[in-house]
C-alpha cells in the first residue's frame, strides 16, 4: 500500500521543467531570413492543428520586419495567437543576400533562442525570397520543411550532387582552424503566389516546384563567398565523405552506355618533405551496375576491366577539378590546413600539395549471368 501511494505522489507532483501545453504552442518547423533595407524580415513557418479530413493548408507563415531576428520574432507573437515552439525545427532558409552579408550572424542569433534546437538544416535560397518559399506547398510531404529536408538529405546521400548542413556541424567547422563549412542551396521553379494555394498540391504538375541545385555555397569568415559546380561538388563529396553513394553513366561502346552505383571509402595520408606537406586522398570504390546497353560480355574480365579503368578516369576528372577549385579559391572548403595541423600543431603556412590515389572494383554486374547482346554477339 506504502508503494502505491509514493507513486501516486511521484506521478502527481513531478513534471518536466519549462513544460508547456502544446494546444498553447505554435510548433515552428521553419524560418526564413530576407534583407529589406537595414531589417531583416524574419519568415515563420508555423504547423496548423487540424482535424482528420478537415480541409486547409497545413502550414501559415507570418512575417515581420525588425532590426534584429530576436525582435523581429518578438514581434511575430503579435500575429500569431499561440507562443513559438521551435523544438521541431527542421530549415533555416538565407536569400542570397543575407548569407553574402554574413551566415554567422544569423547563426549566432539563433545559438542564444534556448527552445530551438541546433539540429536544423542550413540552406541558402539562390533565387528570390525566403517568406516565398515558405508559403509554397508540395505535394510528396505534408509539411513543406520536410519536403525540403528530406530532398537534400537524399541527394546528400545517394547523388553526390549536394551536401546536408546542418546548424551543429556549421559550427563546428567555423570554429575550427583551417577549414570552411558548405551550405547547399535550393531554388524555386516558376515562383506564383498561386504556389502558396492548395492548387499547388491538387495537381500532378503543381504551379511552383522546390528543387535542390546541383551545387554549394563556399564560405569564409561566416560569409558566402563562392561557389562548387556540379563536377566540384560531385568531387568534394568523394573527398570529405568517409563512406558515399553516388550514380555515374559513361559510354561503353559507340554511343551506348552504362550506369552504375558508386559507394567509396576515403582515408588520407599526410607527409612532409623540403617544406610542403603532401596530402594523399586514397579512395577504395566499389560498383554495381544498374543498366547495360552495350555489346561487351562484362563476365569478360578484360570488358569488366576496360569499364574500371573509365570509371576512374572520371572519378579523377571530378578530384582534379575539385582540387583545382581549392587551390584557387579564398574559401578552405576541404579543410587541407585542418587535417594537417591535427597531425602537427607546428604547421606554418607551408605549401600543401594535394594527390589522389582511387582504385575502383565493379563487384556486381546485375541479375543475369551474361549480358544478352554479349552473348548474341560471342554465338557470332
Amino acid at each position: 500500500m506504502k508503494k502505491i501511494i509514493l507513486l501516486l505522489f511521484i506521478f502527481l507532483f513531478t513534471g518536466c521543467f519549462n513544460y508547456g501545453e502544446l494546444n498553447k504552442m505554435a510548433i515552428v518547423t521553419s524560418i526564413g531570413i530576407d534583407k529589406v533595407k537595414d531589417k531583416y524580415l524574419v519568415s515563420v513557418q508555423v504547423i496548423n492543428a487540424k482535424k482528420d479530413n478537415e480541409k486547409g493548408s497545413n502550414i501559415t507563415v507570418y512575417t515581420q520586419k525588425g532590426h534584429t531576428i530576436f525582435e523581429a520574432l518578438r514581434e511575430t507573437t503579435l500575429k500569431s495567437p499561440k507562443k513559438l515552439y521551435g523544438g521541431h525545427m527542421e530549415k533555416l532558409v538565407l536569400s542570397k543576400e543575407v548569407a553574402e552579408d554574413g551566415i554567422i550572424n544569423v547563426i549566432d542569433s539563433f545559438e542564444r533562442i534556448s527552445d530551438i534546437k541546433n539540429e536544423f538544416n542550413i540552406i541558402i535560397l539562390e533565387n528570390g525570397k525566403a517568406y516565398n518559399l515558405l508559403k509554397i506547398l508540395t505535394t510528396s510531404e505534408n509539411i513543406p520543411a520536410e519536403y525540403v529536408k528530406h530532398t537534400i538529405d537524399i541527394a546528400s546521400k545517394y547523388t553526390s550532387l549536394t551536401y546536408s548542413t546542418k546548424l551543429d556541424e556549421f559550427l563546428s567547422l567555423y570554429l575550427k582552424k583551417g577549414i570552411d563549412p558548405v551550405i547547399p542551396l535550393i531554388k524555386v521553379n516558376n515562383y506564383n503566389k498561386d504556389g502558396s494555394t492548395l492548387e499547388n498540391i491538387n495537381t500532378s504538375s503543381p504551379i511552383s516546384k522546390i528543387s535542390t541545385i546541383e551545387k554549394l555555397g563556399l564560405t569564409k569568415n561566416g560569409k558566402l563567398i563562392d561557389y562548387l559546380n556540379k563536377n566540384e561538388t560531385i568531387g568534394y563529396n568523394f573527398l570529405k565523405k568517409g563512406k558515399n553513394k553516388t550514380i555515374i553513366s559513361l559510354k561503353c561502346d559507340n554511343n551506348n552506355y552504362i550506369s552504375l552505383t558508386l559507394s567509396n571509402k576515403t582515408k588520407y595520408k599526410i607527409k612532409k618533405d623540403n617544406n610542403k606537406y603532401f596530402v594523399k586522398y586514397i579512395l577504395n570504390i566499389s560498383g554495381t551496375v544498374n543498366e547495360y546497353n552495350c555489346d561487351k560480355d562484362l563476365n569478360n574480365k578484360k570488358n569488366l576491366r576496360r569499364i574500371e579503368k573509365k570509371v576512374k578516369k572520371k572519378i579523377d576528372n571530378y578530384l582534379n577539378q575539385t582540387i583545382n577549385k581549392q587551390y584557387n579559391s579564398n574559401s578552405k572548403f576541404l579543410g587541407l590546413e585542418n587535417i594537417i595541423y591535427l597531425q602537427n600543431y607546428k604547421y606554418n603556412n607551408e605549401k600543401i600539395i594535394v594527390k589522389t590515389n582511387t582504385n575502383v572494383l565493379i563487384k556486381d554486374i546485375g541479375q543475369t549471368n551474361k549480358s544478352l547482346k554479349g552473348a548474341k554477339k560471342d554465338e557470332e
